[in-house]
């Protein structure tokens, strides 16, 4: 299998979108373009003794939906709150940041393996293709289903199978 040329991959993607394509190709390229190959994905264990990981230092997922500040950020909080608690004496540390990697792994493991398969540009499973499908004309749901997706609010918030169920069992919006 040969692996096609970015600049034959790239415009042909480019005339999709005519008026954009006619703005790139006037363009002119100042230098080489420069891409990333072959990012590791990773977890690790987040505490050790005086020391603990958040954001990518403690899990790397695929960049390409761009939300490693956003993980980051969910780490910190969450860490913040269990090492107040160890720090404070409302429990032991090594209790706390235990709680820590539980609630963070619990968090993240869905999300890391989601990213994974998004990364590898491959067809999205049928439960998912029919969720979309079932999101159609719903925009309350559309924009939970994001939120969700992005770590902006809790996964179980909106996948659960309560919620799933109500989605899946609505009918769906015809148009035209």
């Amino acid at each position: 299998m040969t692996t096609p040329d970015y600049d034959v991959v790239v415009v042909g993607a480019l005339d999709l979108a005519p008026e954009l394509a006619q703005r790139v190709r006037a363009g002119r390229r100042e230098e080489r373009l420069y891409g990333t190959a072959d990012v590791p994905n990773f977890q690790r264990k987040p505490y050790g003794p005086g020391w603990a990981l958040v954001g990518d230092a403690r899990c790397h997922k695929d960049p390409m939906l761009a939300l490693g500040i956003c993980h980051a950020l969910h780490d910190a909080e969450l860490l913040a709150e269990v090492a107040s608690a160890g720090l404070s004496g409302q429990r032991p540390l090594d209790d706390a940041l235990t709680a820590y990697e539980v609630r963070r792994n619990a968090a993240t493991l869905p999300d890391y393996h989601e990213k994974l398969q998004a990364a590898r540009l491959e067809p999205a499973p049928p439960d998912l293709l029919a969720l979309r499908a079932a999101l159609r004309e719903r925009p309350d749901d559309i924009q939970q289903f994001a939120l969700a997706g992005f770590g902006v609010i809790p996964r179980d918030v909106f996948f659960n199978p309560d919620n799933l169920g109500r989605i899946m069992a609505a009918p769906l919006a015809r148009t035209g």
